[in-house]
């Protein structure tokens, strides 16, 4: 929690509405047995729904990592 609270201001928060929900099931359906599952999919959709007003979008999961870059978001990998 400490490490929440630490990083809280770094980050960007988006309110999921039933636009990034019905992008998640369409991502799911073409990446699922890829292994995207529910969490992911919507960072993902919310990623894309992101996509002309962000220059980057950073993860630590290699996984979700490979789905930005299948989509031709920008991405950076955190160590």
């Amino acid at each position: 929690m400490d490490l929440f609270i630490s990083d809280f201001s770094k980050y960007a928060f988006v309110a999921t509405d039933n636009i990034i929900i019905e992008q998640t099931r369409i991502l799911i359906s073409k990446y699922g047995e890829k292994g995207l599952r529910t969490l992911d999919g919507i960072q993902l959709s919310t990623c894309l729904s992101l996509s002309k007003v962000a220059d980057v979008f950073l993860t630590s999961d290699n996984l979700l990592k490979e789905f930005l870059i299948s989509e031709d978001l920008p991405v950076e990998i955190l160590i």
